[in-house]
């Protein structure tokens, strides 16, 4: 079957399908869809984290595209109207790829996505052989933090692909030990890590600066080196294509 009506449930699959050039079968994508830029020319099913199912049907899809840890409940929904929903769940950085080239299986244009796919494999191999430049007693510790509010910090565990993406730039990810995807730990416990680097995402650069003021967050190494930084959330959250620039971009902050 060629699927001609999809609606992407999130911003890593848009961008995927923008990426495979089948930007004419998306009819539907959400508030959060924002590359490339044209994609918020198509219709919006409302926020990505509780799409609009009365909007996602009036579009007439016939394949929704989503997360497991998100649209359980959705994908259930849909596929008893006789609406397919195909759910992605990668955890590394290997995983995000394969998963595009099930997508283009899905789609029937693996032949024209091999390319897109063999170009990102590539750029990860000259990756990998520059990783291996790096001394073992050169390499930095890293961390992923989220969210930080109450004294307690939500940061980026082994089970999620920003933990990989790490891994892939050559850093050391300071919650190696707690086997989740996104722990909570208390600001004391963040404290005895101590992590060279610490990065977040977004554009408010004044939190960033109320972060490097707290006397709490000026006894940590990275605060006093200079080495709290923040990444635009398309590069640090997304699954798509671009997971490749964020794990170069990551591996030039640590080490250029």
């Amino acid at each position: 079957m060629t699927y001609k009506r999809i609606v992407s449930l999130t911003p890593s699959i848009t961008e995927t399908l923008f990426a495979m050039s089948v930007k004419d079968r998306v009819v539907g994508v959400t508030d959060a869809c924002d590359y490339p830029p044209e994609a918020n020319s198509k219709s919006h099913v409302c926020s990505w984290f509780d799409p609009d199912l009365d909007r996602v049907t009036a579009l007439e899809p016939d394949l929704v595209l989503g997360l497991t840890a998100t649209h359980k409940q959705l994908a259930l929904f849909l596929n008893k109207k006789g609406i397919k929903c195909t759910l992605f769940n990668p955890a590394t950085v290997d995983e995000a790829l394969a998963d595009m080239q099930s997508l283009a299986a899905l789609l029937s244009i693996s032949e024209q996505v091999a390319s897109l796919v063999k170009g990102l494999k590539q750029r990860l191999e000259k990756l990998a052989k520059q990783v291996d430049q790096i001394k073992p007693e050169a390499k930095q510790t890293v961390s992923r933090v989220l969210d930080y509010e109450d004294e307690q910090l939500i940061v980026a565990g082994p089970k999620s692909f920003q933990f990989d993406v790490i891994k892939q730039a050559g850093g050391i990810n300071v919650s190696t030990a707690i086997n989740e995807a996104y722990p909570v730990i208390s600001f004391q416990t963040f404290k005895t890590w101590d992590p060279d680097m610490i990065f977040l995402c977004g554009t408010d650069q004044s939190y960033i600066s109320r972060l490097q003021a707290d006397p709490k967050w000026q006894s940590l190494t990275a605060i006093r080196n200079g080495n709290l930084h923040l990444f635009d959330c398309g590069l640090t959250c997304r699954t798509g294509p671009r997971i490749v620039d964020m794990a170069e971009l990551l591996f030039q902050t640590l080490y250029a």
